[in-house]
C-alpha cells in the first residue's frame, strides 16, 4: 500500500509542483512585498516578543532575539502547515471529485510550500547569527535532520487533520484555539530553566518540544543536539507519520461522499 502511494505521488509530481506553486502565488498575489514579507512577518513578531519578554519580563536569555528565532520559525512552519492542511481536502474537494488525483497530493503540496517560506524565514536568521549569534559553527551542518523530524511530524498531523476535517468541520477552528496554547507549552518565547522542576514534566510530554530543541540547539548554541533528545524527536516524528498516514489512507476512499 505505502509503495503504491508512493508511486501515484511520483506518477503526478507535475501535478504537486503546480499545486505548490499555486499556493504560493494565491498566498502573496495581493501582497504588495510578495515573498519579502516570510521574512518581515518573523522579524516584526521578534521585535514585539523581545520588548515583551527580554525588556519587561527580563528573562535572562542572552542573544534572545536568536533564541526566539530559532524556534519560532519552525514552529511557524508547523503551525501555518497543519492549518492549511487542515481544510485543503475540503477546499480542493470539487477537483478530486472530478478526476482521480491521490488526496495525499494536497497535504504534502501544501507541507511544501510551506517548505519553502520557511526557507525564505530563516535568512534574516542567519544574517543576524554572526552579529548576535555565536556566529557560524559546523553543528549547522546537522539542521537537515531536526528540519526532517519536523516535516515527517507535520505531514503526520496534516495527515489526520485533513482527514478529521471531512467529517468534523469544527476540528478545523478547535484546532486554531489549540495552537495558541500549544506554543506557550514550547518552550519559544520562554527558557527552560524559568519552568519549575515539578512542571518540567508537562513540557516533555510536548512532542514539539524535543523537535524545536534539536533545531535550536546548532543554531542557538551552536553545538550538537543531546542524543536522547534526537532519539525522542525521531520518535514523536515517526509515530506522527505513521498514524496520520494510517488515519488518511483508510478513510480516503470515502472523503468524496462528505464533501
Amino acid at each position: 500500500m505505502l509503495k503504491e502511494n508512493i508511486t501515484e505521488l511520483i506518477q503526478f509530481k507535475d501535478l504537486l509542483h503546480n499545486l505548490v506553486i499555486r499556493d504560493l502565488t494565491v498566498r502573496y498575489k495581493r501582497s504588495m512585498l510578495g515573498f519579502f514579507w516570510s521574512m518581515l512577518n518573523p522579524l516584526l513578531n521578534t521585535i514585539v516578543f523581545t520588548i515583551i519578554f527580554s525588556t519587561i519580563f527580563r528573562f535572562g536569555v542572552k542573544s534572545f532575539i536568536i533564541y526566539f528565532l530559532s524556534g519560532y520559525q519552525l514552529w511557524n512552519f508547523f503551525a501555518q502547515s497543519t492549518v492549511a492542511s487542515s481544510h485543503c481536502l475540503l477546499n480542493n474537494g470539487p477537483l478530486f471529485k472530478r478526476i482521480y488525483i491521490p488526496k495525499a497530493i494536497f497535504v504534502i503540496s501544501t507541507v511544501i510550500s510551506n517548505l519553502f517560506n520557511l526557507s525564505l524565514a530563516l535568512i534574516p536568521l542567519f544574517i543576524l547569527l554572526p552579529i548576535l549569534g555565536k556566529g557560524f559553527h559546523l553543528s549547522l551542518l546537522f539542521l537537515p535532520v531536526p528540519l526532517l523530524f519536523a516535516v515527517m511530524f507535520t505531514v503526520g498531523i496534516s495527515f489526520l487533520l485533513s482527514a478529521t476535517a471531512i467529517f468534523f468541520h469544527d476540528i478545523i477552528d478547535m484546532y486554531q484555539i489549540f495552537l495558541m496554547p500549544w506554543m506557550y507549552l514550547t518552550p519559544i518565547v520562554y527558557p527552560l530553566d524559568i519552568v519549575p522542576k515539578k512542571f518540567l514534566f508537562v513540557l516533555k510530554l510536548n512532542p514539539m518540544f524535543y523537535i524545536v530543541e534539536c533545531f535550536r540547539w546548532p543554531i542557538f548554541m551552536g553545538e550538537l543536539p543531546h542524543l536522547e533528545t534526537c532519539c525522542l524527536a525521531l520518535l514523536v516524528a515517526t509515530v506522527s507519520l505513521l498514524i496520520g498516514y494510517l488515519v488518511f489512507t483508510k478513510y480516503a476512499d470515502t472523503f468524496v461522499y462528505y464533501i
